[in-house]
């Protein structure tokens, strides 16, 4: 193990060099053909495949899991990394937590697995961890597990609190609170949606409510739906995503989501691809199974003797100036669509940190459990990077604003409808046009009606010199 001083120096090196946790610059330098080209001296290049997850990132258990199963399955060994990551986040619970700021975070992740359909063996992946965790937690296996994400109050049924109404008594005539549903006792749920595109395709429908609630779920906030007659409520819930999708899905889809309300920075991108041939199928041994489910249920019984003092984790000395250091790169924002999609890399490399402190049975966070999270999150920040981009442009909501009104100025109502053709959420289409108008690209100009001023948004004309 390298000394405190050597990590720091090291990912320092790392951030000074775009290679580990910093900005992958993809400019080079072009040969000047005239004065014409030297406006285009920097040249866009192509963003490579992101490499496979750094050693660090199988570190201790999770790196058994994965070599142990990885023999016999065509899954993409990156996939049953990130699969038995969160799956066993999930069946761990809101038993162990860190706070930042008052702000609680828990072992809960989401995750979009983006492959091919022939060669991502996306689902091949999930099976294979599912099994183990069936054999650990029968009864998270059965009850746990669901699918078919289609709104709000669906999500937050599937761990809803316990249901009460008030009834008057036909005898007494006084009124009564009466239990009409005895809710769910255990808060984890995880979902693993195998058609991801369909679950954005049903929040492009007006007034869905599950965008919000996934953004609430993943911050471990209760669940209640908006609607007056909706009794349903969800108190602490603790639930985990994983979603399969393909580049073309989500390039067609998420887009026109909530990219830009802080949907997508709630996930890790994770891109995977199977070149591995197993013509035979062949089936794990239960042997290998029965040795990681020995091994799996060590450790959730280290986390179920923990005192309450214990549960709240803390980094020690040497990961606090560890932690220091590589949190100045995970704060550098980064402009545009990248820089939306990877708006909570402190908060999403801390909960790996923690994780990795529960499966090597650690009280405390130490600088490994730091270097194997980073690992974790460079890789997913390259999988966006690779279907994104590396360009840190101008939001895409906001160029399509601007190019329609090079046309004419419209109203609100009529960007969403002649530029959208109402597919983007108001709220989307509303803030970037607080933006530009901010950056002075636009201005409003309030037309008088008989009811309320109308708002005419229109491009800024530059003055001549």
């Amino acid at each position: 193990m390298e000394s405190k001083e050597e990590i720091i120096q090291a990912i320092k090196e790392a951030h000074t060099e775009n290679i580990f946790i910093g900005s992958h610059e993809t400019k080079i330098n072009m040969p000047i053909q005239n004065k014409q080209d030297e406006q285009e001296e920097l040249q866009k290049e192509a963003v490579p495949w992101p490499d496979d997850f750094k050693e660090e990132a199988f570190r201790g258990l999770a790196g058994e899991v994965v070599r142990a199963i990885e023999p016999y399955t065509e899954a993409d060994k990156n996939a049953l990394l990130i699969n038995f990551l969160i799956a066993f986040g999930n069946v761990v619970g809101r038993q162990v937590y860190t706070i930042v700021n008052k702000t609680k975070h828990c072992l809960n992740f989401d995750a979009l697995l983006i492959g091919d359909t022939s060669t991502g063996r996306k689902g091949t992946s999930w099976d294979p961890i599912f099994e183990l965790f069936n054999r650990v937690d029968p009864q998270w296996a059965k009850n746990c597990n669901k699918s078919g994400l289609v709104s709000g109050e669906g999500l937050a049924y599937h761990v809803r609190d316990p249901i009460y109404k008030k009834e008057t008594n036909r005898k007494t005539h006084e009124v009564e609170t009466v239990l009409i549903d005895e809710g769910v006792e255990d808060k984890r749920l995880m979902v693993v949606e195998g058609e991801f595109a369909s679950v954005l395709r049903v929040m492009q429908r007006e007034g869905n409510t599950l965008s919000p609630a996934i953004r609430q779920a993943w911050d471990g906030k209760n669940l209640q739906g908006l609607q007056k007659n909706n009794a349903i409520k969800a108190t602490e819930p603790h639930i985990s995503i994983i979603g399969h999708i393909t580049p073309e899905e989500l390039d067609r889809y998420l887009a026109d989501v909530d990219l830009f309300n802080g949907f997508a920075n709630r996930f890790l991108f994770v891109c995977i691809q199977s070149n591995k041939l197993l013509p035979e199928g062949p089936e794990i041994p239960d042997a290998i199974y029965n040795d990681l489910v020995l091994k799996v249920n060590d450790v959730l019984d280290w986390v179920r003797h923990l005192k309450q003092e214990e549960r709240k984790f803390k980094r020690n000395n040497e990961a606090e100036a560890i932690w220091a250091e590589a949190y100045k790169d995970l704060r550098h924002a980064k402009k545009g669509i990248i820089g939306k999609v990877l708006g909570r890399a402190e908060a999403q490399a801390l909960r790996l940190s923690m994780l990795y402190a529960v499966l090597d049975k650690s009280k405390e966070i130490r600088p490994e459990h730091i270097i194997s999270a980073l690992a974790i999150w460079e890789r997913c920040k390259q999988s966006v990077e690779y279907f994104f981009g590396d360009d840190e442009e101008e939001d895409p909501i906001k160029i399509k604003i601007l190019e329609g009104l090079k046309k004419r100025p419209m109203s609100q109502t009529e960007i969403n409808s002649e530029i959208f053709q109402r597919h983007v959420n108001a709220e989307i289409i509303s803030k970037a046009l607080g933006e530009l108008s901010k950056e002075h690209k636009i201005i409003c100009d309030k037309q008088a009606t008989k009811g309320r001023a109308k708002k005419i948004w229109s491009i800024v004309v530059k003055k001549a010199n």
